[in-house]
């Protein structure tokens, strides 16, 4: 359609000047048909002054039509000019009509109009900067207010960035749904941002700016502290330790969220500007540093200050991951296999494979190096196939040559819960001619009470061909027993941190001995992990466990120096009691 926006109402497409014409055109008719006769009749005096008169009608006749026309056209003028200021953007413009005529309503629906852009507008803005569930300003909003504290800094001193980790919240959304997590999350919110504005108003001088707290996205949130004292060199920083002492307090008594009382923690890393960074993004990866240092300390309020310590650890995890990369492409990874054994004859019952990364100049790599690097950049699914393969194919070696020895491979969740993970698991059996009751498939307790149905269908395609399933790291998750229960798994094995301090406390022993009685009651076998002292292995095998594992027996030992020690072991059988399998004060704790 053409723009004819600068034709419209000029010459003779102006309402003014056609009103005005239409009506000279009808006034001169009307004289014309009085002034008629006379002129008919013949030229006289009196047929001067009828013209005359006739002439005078129609021009008063034609400026009063000009004048009304113009009182009518006026408006619609008016009008036309806000549109076009609206269609230019300008939303704050006035409409300066107020009458009863047609023309005055249509001046109200203009108004009416202007009111809902405007408050669409507001709508549009505020949700493009604040986070729906908190309420508090959103990442993109922060950034835009932390850019402007930053470029102002040098004239109002320097302040702090505190990132602030929420934690507990994914058991909670997997226990209780997403609800219950937005309700809880929206509670802790206000309990902090009650804290922060009674710290605020505490300081008799008080910050140059207000602290603003904003969501930065899932659990955690951002905090940037303006004007507080800066003192590089101080690695206390009292009055900000203060302050975060403050924020743990402010959850220390719960928070109650849909009827039910949560105990949540935070995790908190601090980094100060301009002293650490100059930049929002780099302030704010600082601070999430340090609070991921934070997070890894065993203190109950975890704070920690961004060090430049922290970068050194960032270039250690990418070329961490350079490393998996190329060893991925490569398959420079080697499974071990520790021993698992039967505790009524000291047998070997099986073995537990687990990854190392054969690094090309550094040697063989543990996986508590690597692990959590391969899980944070997904590649841990990548990594847990190639496990997975050569742990069947071994596996399936033993089997055809005479020695058929039970692998147990223990699987990420993110591999798990791959579509189709059963499909897959069952056609490297039929590849490698593996009979499928060797195999034992590991999951987390925490993994298993997650997404159950879908956990549910993996599970019983795996034990329809004959594949067992155990449940790994028993007790240190928060499953739902009933849930739990409703699964059909083989085998429960006793996290190694009960195992640890069996020996030594009474309600590790009684947390380990419910965990027992319960697996034989879903009639699984109980497997110990981790047992490292005599002590240790006679307490697990008196409180029912049917195979132990750790380095009291075995470290994880490669495929040749595994092979040797069964060998060895069957040459000369031996029991905890005399100690066969080395000297158990020598053992690390070393996985």
């Amino acid at each position: 359609m053409t723009d004819n926006r600068n034709v419209c109402g000029k010459g003779l497409h102006s309402t003014r000047v056609r009103i005005t014409m239409i009506h000279t055109i009808l006034a001169s008719v009307c004289v014309g048909m009085v002034l008629a006769p006379f002129l008919l009749s013949g030229a006289t005096a009196e047929t001067g002054l009828h013209l005359l008169l006739a002439a005078t009608v129609v021009i008063m006749t034609a400026v009063l039509m000009a004048w009304i026309s113009l009182r009518i056209s006026a408006p619609i003028r008016q009008l036309t000019d806000v549109a076009e200021k609206i269609a230019q953007g300008d939303l704050d413009v006035s409409v300066p009509i107020n009458c009863r005529c047609d023309i005055g309503g249509l001046a109200s629906s203009v108004r009416t109009m202007l009111k809902r852009l405007n408050d669409s507008n507001a709508e549009i803005v505020e949700l493009a900067n604040q986070d729906p569930i908190t309420g508090l300003p959103n990442r993109q909003h922060f950034d835009a207010l932390l850019t402007g504290r930053l470029e102002a800094s040098a004239d109002q001193g320097c302040g702090h960035v505190f990132f602030i980790e929420v934690l507990g919240m994914r058991q909670v959304n997997d226990r209780f749904g997403h609800d219950a997590a937005d309700k809880l999350l929206t509670e802790i919110v206000r309990h902090l941002s009650a804290t922060i504005s009674e710290l605020t108003d505490r300081a008799g001088d008080g910050p140059v700016a207000m602290p603003v707290l904003a969501r930065f996205g899932g659990e955690q949130l951002v905090l940037d502290l303006p004007g507080k004292p800066c003192r590089p060199g101080d690695p206390d920083h009292d009055d900000l330790l203060d302050f975060a002492a403050s924020l743990h307090a402010a959850l220390k008594n719960g928070v109650e969220a849909g009827g039910r009382l949560f105990k949540p923690q935070l995790g908190i890393g601090i980094a100060a500007y301009p002293e650490h960074a100059t930049s929002a993004g780099k302030i704010k990866q600082y601070a999430a540093l340090a609070c991921n240092s934070a997070l890894n300390s065993p203190k109950l309020e975890k704070t920690a200050f961004f060090h430049d310590g922290m970068m050194q650890a960032i270039k250690t995890r990418e070329t961490m991951e350079r490393d998996l990369r190329s060893a991925i492409a490569a398959r420079r990874f080697e499974v071990f296999y520790q021993p698992k054994l039967n505790t009524g004859d000291w047998s070997l019952t099986g073995v537990e494979a687990l990854v190392r990364m054969n690094h090309p100049e550094r040697g063989i790599v543990g996986p508590g190096e690597f692990i959590p690097i391969a899980e944070m950049t997904g590649l841990i699914c990548d990594i847990g196939h190639i496990v997975l393969q050569d742990a069947i194919a071994q596996c399936a070696r033993w089997a055809r040559s005479g020695q058929a020895t039970e692998v147990s491979v223990n699987v990420s969740p993110e591999q798990f819960n791959q579509t189709g993970f059963s499909d897959q698991v069952i056609e490297l059996l039929r590849q490698n001619g593996c009979p499928p009751e060797l195999l034992t498939i590991e999951i987390t307790e925490t993994l298993a009470t997650t997404n159950v149905a879908e956990v549910a269908a993996h599970i019983a395609a795996l034990r329809a061909t004959g594949v067992r399933t155990a449940i790994d790291d028993f007790g240190t998750g928060y499953s739902n027993l009933m849930q739990l229960t409703g699964l059909k798994f083989d085998v429960l094995k006793v996290d190694r941190s009960f195992i640890s301090r069996i020996q030594t406390e009474g309600t590790a022993r009684e947390v380990s001995r419910a965990i027992i009685q319960l697996g034989r009651n879903l009639g699984c076998r109980i497997v110990a992990e981790g047992a490292e002292t005599p002590a240790q292995v006679a307490i697990a095998a008196k409180l029912g466990c049917d195979e132990i594992q750790g380095f009291y027996f075995s470290r994880p030992l490669s495929r040749p120096d595994f092979e040797t020690w069964r060998v060895l072991r069957d040459s000369n059988p031996a029991t905890p009691a005399t100690n066969g399998w080395g000297d158990p004060e020598t053992a690390t704790t070393a996985a």
